[in-house]
Order: C-alpha cells, then sequence, then structure tokens
C-alpha cells in the first residue's frame, strides 16, 4: 500500500511540473500583463499542439465531433468535424485582475474548418441541399475570452466564462450540392461567398461556441495539472 501511495505522489509531481517552454511570471511585476502576453505568444503554439504528460490534448488539429446547426429556414449537420490553424494565433492583449480573479484574452487565428456534411433549407432566396465534403475557411477569427478564476486547494480553477468572436472573412466550399449539379453548385457556392457575412451567422454560432469551449477546456486542465504557485509567483 506504501508503495502505491509513493508512486501516485511521484506521478502527481511530475505531471505537476510547467513545462520548460513556460515560464512563470511575477504577480509584483508592473508589467504583469505584458508578461504574460509575452508568455502566451511564445508558449501558446506548442502548448496548443497538447502536452500528453499533463492530458492537455491538442488544440490544432482538433476534433470538434459533431455540429448541429438548426434554424428555421436551415438545417445542416458537420460530422467528423476537424478545425486546424489555432496554432497559429496572434494575442492581441491579456488583462488579469488577480485580487478579483478574473481575465480577459483576446487573439486572433486564421482556421480552417473540414468535415463531412449534410444540409437542407434556404440560405437567403436560395433553396439549397447537398452531402459531401465541407471546407470553411475563416481570416482573422477575433475570440475574445473572460473569464473568472480562484484557487482551491493550491490550484486556479475556472468556474465561468463569457466569450464573443467576430471574423473578417468567410470563405465556403461544399462538395456535391444538389447532387452533383456543377452549374447549380457553382452558383449557389458564389452566392454564398458573395453574401458570406449572412451566411456565417447562421453556421457560426455552435461552431465557434464549440471552439472556444475546447480551449477554455484544455486551458482547465493546465490549470488542474500545474499548481497555482508555479503559475504565478509571489
Amino acid at each position: 500500500m506504501r508503495a502505491i501511495l509513493v508512486l501516485l505522489l511521484c506521478s502527481r509531481a511530475y505531471a505537476g511540473s510547467l513545462p520548460d517552454y513556460m515560464r512563470a511570471c511575477s504577480a509584483s511585476d508592473p508589467e504583469l500583463n505584458k508578461c504574460i502576453e509575452d508568455v502566451i505568444a511564445t508558449a501558446g503554439p506548442r502548448f496548443a499542439k497538447g502536452i500528453p504528460d499533463l492530458g492537455i490534448a491538442s488544440l490544432d488539429p482538433v476534433n470538434l465531433g459533431t455540429i448541429y446547426i438548426d434554424n428555421p429556414a436551415l438545417n445542416v449537420t458537420l460530422t467528423d468535424t476537424v478545425l486546424t490553424g489555432l496554432s497559429g494565433f496572434k494575442i492581441n492583449s491579456f488583462k488579469m485582475e488577480e485580487a478579483k480573479g478574473r481575465a480577459t484574452l483576446d487573439f486572433t487565428a486564421n482556421v480552417t474548418l473540414k468535415s463531412q456534411y449534410v444540409m437542407d433549407g434556404q440560405v437567403l432566396i436560395l433553396p439549397i441541399r447537398g452531402d459531401g465534403d465541407a471546407r470553411i475557411k475563416i481570416t482573422n477569427l477575433n475570440i475574445v475570452i473572460k473569464y473568472e478564476f480562484k484557487t482551491v486547494d493550491g490550484y486556479w480553477s475556472v468556474p465561468e466564462y463569457k466569450e464573443s468572436y467576430k471574423m473578417g472573412r468567410a470563405h465556403f466550399k461544399f462538395t456535391n450540392l444538389f447532387g452533383g449539379n456543377k452549374e447549380l453548385a457553382s452558383l449557389t457556392l458564389q452566392f454564398m461567398n458573395d453574401n458570406w457575412s449572412t451566411i456565417i451567422d447562421e453556421i457560426a454560432p455552435p461552431a465557434v461556441t464549440q471552439i472556444i469551449r475546447r480551449c477554455v477546456d484544455e486551458v482547465r486542465k493546465l490549470f488542474a495539472a500545474v499548481p497555482a504557485d508555479q503559475l504565478l509567483l509571489h
């Protein structure tokens, strides 16, 4: 029994080590937010590839599974959904108020979502249906996450968060629209890409919500694995 306890403690100590490429900032640093921004900018791309030793899964690529878009005029099901591009993000700002237990992360990335799709309904004035491969490229996806954090037994937890997002451009590609009618499919795709802003308003919310949820989940794993006093020095 004693041997088992020793192994468990050693395992926890190993798993709780901050990766070498991440450095902790000091809470007394007058430029604390800038320090954290620099750490995120430097370590973020490697973090996005996953840290198996800490149980942190990859965010680039990240498997989003099945996404359902169920609107009055349009029904879309995306399956085997994979997102790439998050590791190429650019951090815009990070603001932390430790005493109040809250922080805000603002970043931008160009991402591509690939999946199998089934679609039926109407896009603006055009009827649309099809099933096949889908690719949605989003340029300058800007995500802002405001989260609360607290220390529990020496580790940070994130009980809740709020998100917002906007994007610079979206481009759609769906194969096998209208049963493979190339002329009708080409006209419909041109219409969708010309009116991308309206179309993405219908498609984006469940997809982006899932992207953000996965990001927060992996950060929560980091907080659960590494003690708070290793993440922020006092």
